[in-house]
């Protein structure tokens, strides 16, 4: 519950900065340089406009939970329950401390983290047991971000003075008549949008694929965990949390019917 952030990588800063820059562009560049001229001050123009807002704020969130999420570092003073024999259960040579299943030792993080994933400059972060559903949601709303982004400048480019309908008859402009700085805003926003929008759906893609298969990155190379056999559901349940519940959209603390994550694994590891 206490306050993390690594503070020791300036890569790490970096990349932070310039992610809140470029959801930040495409605000302004969506906003103020594609519908406001575009559809005017319409009622279109405000929908549109506050769902765009809206999934650039459920991006910026969850990118936030991430980096200020503790991923799940071992305590320093942990003990396990029982140790059935001298040397059952691995020592860290960094933490000079025990690590459970599962933990591996984060150079940048200087911890052993649960089920870590990897660490990822762009959040500043490891990703890991309890940072792992904001990561997730963080990339999905940036991919969705994207994809809004591009089919928005799309339509402006082709459509012209309407969208279905949309805009009004007296506000077309054609792309030809766009002031020199706004054309050139909205080509940056494009190759932006095409660049990260692989970028975070592969993301996407390679955060479910591990989760369902209950397998983080660092397990796959090292193949040093089998995976029970458990339903896709009770899987995405380890990240999400329990019970299912729209919770599993926002960047909200994970919970496990009332429990965080620490909390329950005696429970877990009782089952």
């Amino acid at each position: 519950n206490s306050f993390w952030c690594i503070a020791n990588d300036p890569c790490g800063i970096c990349c932070v900065g310039l992610t809140y820059v470029l959801i930040l562009f495409a605000d302004y560049v969506i906003v103020l340089e594609v519908l406001l001229p575009w559809l005017g001050l319409t009622a279109n123009c405000c929908m549109l406009s506050l769902v765009f807002l809206g999934i650039s704020t459920l991006a910026i969130c969850s990118h936030a939970r991430t980096m200020l999420t503790d991923p799940g570092a071992v305590p320093l003073e942990y003990q396990p329950p029982e140790i059935s024999a001298p040397g059952s259960l691995p020592m860290c040579s960094r933490c000079n401390g025990f690590k459970p299943q599962r933990a591996h030792h984060c150079s940048q993080c200087d911890r052993c983290i649960m089920k870590m994933d990897h660490h990822c400059p762009w959040v500043n972060n490891c990703v890991g047991a309890n940072n792992q559903k904001h990561f997730v949601l963080f990339v999905g709303y940036t991919a969705l971000l994207s994809c809004v982004a591009l089919v928005l400048l799309v339509a402006r480019l082709v459509g012209g003075s309407s969208v279905g309908g949309m805009a009004r008859a007296s506000a077309p402009m054609s792309m030809q008549s766009e002031p020199a700085a706004g054309f050139l805003y909205m080509c940056l926003l494009f190759f932006e949008s095409i660049l990260f929008g692989l970028f975070t759906t592969a993301m996407l893609c390679e955060q479910v694929s591990s989760i369902v298969s209950d397998q983080t990155g660092i397990e796959r190379l090292k193949h040093d965990y089998i995976a029970p056999q458990r339903s896709t559901l009770a899987n995405l349940s380890e990240t999400f949390g329990r019970p299912v519940s729209l919770l599993w959209l926002l960047p909200t603390s994970v919970r496990f019917n009332g429990l965080t994550w620490w909390e329950s694994m005696p429970i877990e590891h009782e089952v």
